[in-house]
């Protein structure tokens, strides 16, 4: 027996050799796509005990899990649809196939024979629903999985598209993500959401010139999205635009005054126009709006530094960002040279652990072996000053301070 036809009576463990149903035997007959109707109508107790019985005569009943895992979101028991998306996936991916896959397959199949009784933009707005759900749970794996079903039953539809690859954006699935969004783009190239999405993965990629162009149209079709105008600025200011970004991050800064990313934001831009008091202030807005935003500690150390202030007070915010972040190589660098400039035998143990994070920092191997050079570990001064005129042959100063250990 297929999907098609399945009968449930009023004792849903009813033998499938059980006597055939006549048409007068108070049972009710019900297909799957005719449980998917009632499904995208929002009647969801019949259609959980529709599905569940499908499920029950035939356990590897795709659609029917799938769609009950929907149904059980909708009613409030996330976790328990996303175990059973979990399940459904691994079986599949045994028999190398992906649920997405395989749910587009089996549907496409059932509307070529019935594209009546429940029309695909109905099914979307059910698969999307679960995905929207999903997502906002943080299961974006899985919500992922519901726009990537969606995309397959409406190839051309840039919104779900675009849905879809904003998912993969956030799972660092870049490649994917790109071919998804430039696809969403083909087909609608005035998406604001398509435009700024793909604007903060090619940020994120190191692709400024081209997230820069993306912004300027995102921007220009919602200028009152906050995180555009905010991230527009981040990028010019990495393009050393710097007039441009606070022009930008002023903006997002009027729309959302309690926006703590914006205000660090400004924050670096004001350093870098080396108004430090007002880049202090910004950092320090930050901060009082969410106490747990490393950046901000950081950028308000760099600040105070330029300003002048006590040495320990420095200190203190740069291990702030430590602990609020202990995967920030600059901050541990930065730490350290404060260290060093105090002769604190502390600053080669944060120097090491820049190291271990980012071995690329500039000056991180030069300012690390001349404060081994300093507290009289000329060997591990020698090691890394030799790396650092390898890694810079142009660094004077690292050639001078090799010199000098050469020459004891």
């Amino acid at each position: 027996m297929g999907i098609f036809d399945k009968i449930f009576g009023k004792d849903s463990t009813q033998s499938r050799a059980a006597t055939p149903v006549r048409a007068t035997t108070p049972v009710r007959q019900m297909t799957f796509l005719t449980a998917l109707s009632m499904h995208a109508r929002g009647e969801l107790e019949p259609v959980l005990a529709a599905y569940a019985g499908m499920v029950e005569r035939d356990p590897d009943d795709l659609l029917a899990l799938f769609f009950t895992a929907a149904a059980k979101a909708e009613t409030g028991n996330v976790e328990q649809a996303v175990q059973t998306l979990r399940e459904v996936s691994e079986r599949l991916a045994e028999r190398e196939e992906s649920i997405s896959r395989a749910v587009v397959v089996e549907l496409s199949n059932l509307l070529v024979d019935d594209s009546v009784t429940v029309k695909r933009p109905a099914i979307n707005e059910v698969v999307v629903a679960f995905g929207d759900l999903l997502k906002k749970e943080g299961y974006i794996r899985e919500g992922a999985i519901c726009f990537e079903i969606a995309t397959g039953l409406a190839p051309d539809n840039a919104h779900m598209l675009h849905k879809l690859g904003d998912a993969l954006h956030d799972l660092r699935l870049y490649d994917y993500a790109e071919s998804v969004l430039k696809e969403a783009l083909k087909h609608a190239p005035y998406h604001f959401g398509a435009l700024y999405t793909y604007a903060v993965l090619l940020q994120d990629l190191g692709r400024n010139d081209e997230a820069i162009a993306h912004y300027e149209k995102a921007a220009k079709l919602v200028p009152t999205h906050v995180s555009c105008q905010n991230n527009f600025g981040a990028a010019l200011l990495r393009a050393n635009r710097v007039d441009e970004a606070l022009e930008h991050c002023s903006t997002a800064l009027e729309l959302d005054p309690k926006a703590p990313l914006v205000k660090i934001n400004l924050g670096y831009i004001y350093l870098v126009k080396q108004d430090f008091a007002a880049a202090a202030k910004s950092f320090s807005g930050a901060i009082e709006l969410d106490d747990q935003l490393a950046p901000a500690y950081f950028g308000l150390a760099s600040a105070k530094q330029a300003l002048g202030a006590d040495p320990q007070t420095i200190r203190e915010l740069y291990l702030k960002v430590i602990e609020v972040n202990p995967s920030i190589a600059e901050a541990h660098h930065a730490l350290a040279n404060l260290l060093a400039s105090q002769s604190d035998p502390q600053a080669l143990v944060h120097y090491a652990n820049a190291l271990q994070l980012n071995s690329s920092l500039p000056n991180l191997r030069r300012d690390y072996g001349y404060a081994c050079l300093q507290q009289g570990k000329r060997d591990e001064a020698l090691e890394q000053l030799k790396l650092a005129v390898m890694l810079n042959p142009d660094d004077a100063t690292a050639r001078d301070l090799l010199a000098q250990v050469q020459a004891t």
